[in-house]
């Protein structure tokens, strides 16, 4: 009787499990977004005849269904954690350090492609006629390589693709890299690729002392910070566990702006837009993420002061606060969202100066560089 009621029992349980799942894949058929992986899920498939006789519809029935599968998260953190306790980390997109850091693996950079983009910059400066400088963020997983197996940190070349930049003729080179290597370890975020606000001001301070200004100390801004910051690289990675970070802001003191963009009507006297922290990614309360032209105005600067123009990727959004004080206006470019020309924006607002910022993985392969005019 007893072995009896245990077979029903495991009957019972078996079918409920089957149950569960189409009945989950129901529940999450109107999911779109997943805000713990930061994309967009795949759509139900379009049943037609032409779908079902070219096979197309069997990989998006496959796609839909392990995007709506129940309980999703929890099963791809449990592969993601297995992958990593298994020691095959270097297979996935992001690797763990020993001090928990979230690093991205390296991209397959190749110094020759770097090249191409930075003579592309020489020749831009040339034909603008203003200095112009380069700054390179070197990646998180080369500046904390220590903190790596050897196996893995040996994969990172920044150095290579770094030195042959330095040795371009007709720019000159921010030397971010040399400080990060000695101080910077702790200039990363944890869950994120991005720098810090004391990885933002350190390169702050050395561009401008390379340009030949002075920089303000950091008592000269107001540092706000909010908890609870959770990247990119976590969310890529799927390793859940691991710890919100601190998001750290630098805001100047007594500048009062006006910020205006090309593709929007809003005008903000405001450097930030807290308003994101209620969203998936905080990362564009920095100016409002990315814009094709964002044009800062400092309302206090004098009109000898000098005019910048930034061209840069993300991690310019987080740079440009803390250059408000030296310079009259800032004109920020994000190449992959504009497609005119960069230098008739600079005849147009007089930029005296030009400034390149960009992460080493986007100096190496943003197509939009070779079209830079």
């Amino acid at each position: 009787m007893q072995k009896k009621l245990w077979n029903l029992l495991t009957v019972i349980l078996l079918g409920a499990v089957l149950l569960a799942v189409p009945i989950g894949w129901i529940c999450n058929a109107n999911q779109t977004f997943s805000a713990s992986e930061r994309r967009y899920l795949a759509d139900a498939p379009d049943v037609s005849k032409q779908s079902l006789t070219d096979w197309t519809f069997d990989d998006s029935i496959e796609s839909y269904l392990a995007d709506h599968l129940p309980l999703r998260d929890v099963l791809v953190g449990m592969n993601a954690y297995a992958t990593w306790l298994s020691g095959r980390q270097i297979s996935a997109d992001v690797w763990t350090d020993d001090e928990g850091y979230l690093v991205e693996a390296p991209v397959k950079n190749d110094p020759a492609e770097a090249e191409r983009r930075i003579k592309r910059i020489a020749a831009f400066a040339e034909k603008t006629g203003r200095d112009t400088y380069v700054m390179v963020v070197p990646s998180t997983g080369y500046i904390r390589r220590a903190h790596l197996p050897q196996m893995l940190a040996a994969l990172y070349e920044d150095d290579a693709i770094l030195h042959g930049i330095e040795a371009t003729e007709g720019i000159t080179m921010v030397p971010l890299t040399e400080r990060f290597e000695q101080e910077g370890e702790s200039w990363y975020y944890r869950t994120d690729h991005h720098w810090t606000a004391d990885g933002a001001f350190a390169a702050y301070e050395t561009f401008l002392k390379t340009a030949g200004y002075t920089p303000l100390s950091k008592e000269s801004f107001y540092r706000h910070s909010v908890r609870g910051y959770c990247g990119s690289t976590r969310s890529r990675s799927a390793l859940w566990l691991t710890a919100p970070d601190t998001l750290l802001i630098d805001e100047p003191m007594q500048s009062p702006v006006t910020v205006t963009f090309s593709d929007s009507t809003t005008v903000s006297d405001s450097l930030f837009f807290f308003e994101h922290l209620s969203e998936y990614d905080w990362y564009p309360l920095f100016l409002d993420g990315n814009h094709p032209i964002t044009v800062i105005e400092n309302g206090s600067a004098s009109k000898d002061a000098p005019v910048l123009l930034l061209v840069k990727d993300s991690f310019g959004n987080t740079l440009a606060p803390l250059l408000v004080p030296t310079y009259r206006t800032i004109v920020m470019v994000d190449p992959r969202y504009y497609r005119g020309s960069v230098s008739e924006l600079c005849d147009t607002y007089e930029a005296d100066e030009i400034l390149f910022c960009y992460s080493i993985e986007r100096i190496t392969t943003d197509l939009n560089l070779l079209l830079l005019k």
